[in-house]
């Protein structure tokens, strides 16, 4: 039986199978704190946190170790996807109108919020190592939210024994061969409708994040939108893909490499996923075309 809570804006399931229900519970709870902890500190949407005071500061700001050390992870991601994924899209995302938590029918609004302003990656960020000082670039608002539920992920599944199981929001780290020695079993759903499953895998001693433009949407003006914005014109992507699931060996890689493969489309994402070892996915078009790339083992081959 697993355990599960509420936190960055999504439901948290532990999993440990052969402990028992009280032991799996005090593992949830153990989970639950670093995953509250690192949400007061890098939520955009607190204004109290410490990420939110630096999106406001005006000039250089010392930050604490974690906060340091996640924005040196976000550059060096940007760099090795070439700019596709940008946690520096935080003014855009707000402009867009997801400016708040997100819940259905909470973002729908008749006209934007915000007009037009300079947009900044994370390349307008100055990072000095030696002083763990920052300084913000005019018109550059961090969103590190993808980054961060990955990282913790990963960080909080290293707290769970070794056949375990932790998912938030489709960002899994799925520990040891799971409770029978065959893997773990990971649907991928249809995007187009979430109650039917594209294919089902057996994942084991990996992670699993999942990136589609089907879950986080909200109206202005009677405009669609979502939330995985396209660095190189602060709109919403409008590739050819849907969705993508990406499985490698940490659940901040596949956050990454997910969002950046479906920002690119399918034949540049391809060729971003083949430039890197030890990583498979399934890309799901617009039009339901589903391909299956790298090593992956199929629990049921249920590909429509």
């Amino acid at each position: 039986m697993s355990h599960a809570f509420h936190a960055m804006g999504t439901d948290v399931t532990v999993d440990v199978p052969h402990v028992g229900d009280a032991r799996e519970r005090e593992h949830a709870v153990r989970v639950a704190m670093l995953f509250a902890e690192t949400e007061r500190r890098t939520s955009r949407f607190d204004p109290g946190s410490e990420l939110s005071r630096l999106n406001r500061a005006d000039g250089p700001m010392r930050v604490s170790p974690a906060l340091f050390d996640v924005l040196l992870r976000a550059r060096a991601h940007h760099d090795a996807t070439r700019g596709l994924f940008d946690p520096g899209v935080g003014a855009a995302l707000r402009r867009l109108g997801y400016d708040r938590s997100f819940s259905p029918g909470v973002l729908d609004r008749a006209t934007d919020a915000q007009g037009p302003a300079r947009r900044a990656t994370m390349r307008d960020l100055a990072l000095e190592l030696a002083t763990r000082t920052v300084e913000r670039a005019p018109g550059l608002e961090l969103d590190l939210g993808g980054i961060v539920k990955g990282l913790t992920v990963d960080r909080a599944a290293a707290l769970l024994p070794p056949v375990a199981a932790l998912d938030a929001g489709g960002d899994a780290m799925l520990r040891g061969a799971g409770p029978d020695g065959r893997g773990w079993l990971v649907d991928v759903e249809d995007p187009a409708d979430c109650e039917r499953v594209l294919l089902t895998l057996r994942v084991a001693e990996r992670a699993v994040a999942t990136s589609g433009t089907n879950r986080r949407r909200w109206t202005v003006g009677g405009e669609s939108r979502h939330h995985l914005v396209d660095p190189r014109t602060g709109r919403p992507a409008e590739s050819d893909l849907a969705q993508v699931t990406v499985v490698t060996s940490s659940a901040e890689r596949a956050e990454v490499l997910a969002k950046a493969v479906l920002v690119a489309g399918a034949r540049d994402g391809r060729a971003l996923l083949a430039a890197r070892g030890d990583v498979a996915a399934v890309l799901v078009g617009v039009r339901g075309e589903v391909e299956l790339v790298g090593a992956l083992e199929l629990a049921e081959d249920r590909v429509a």
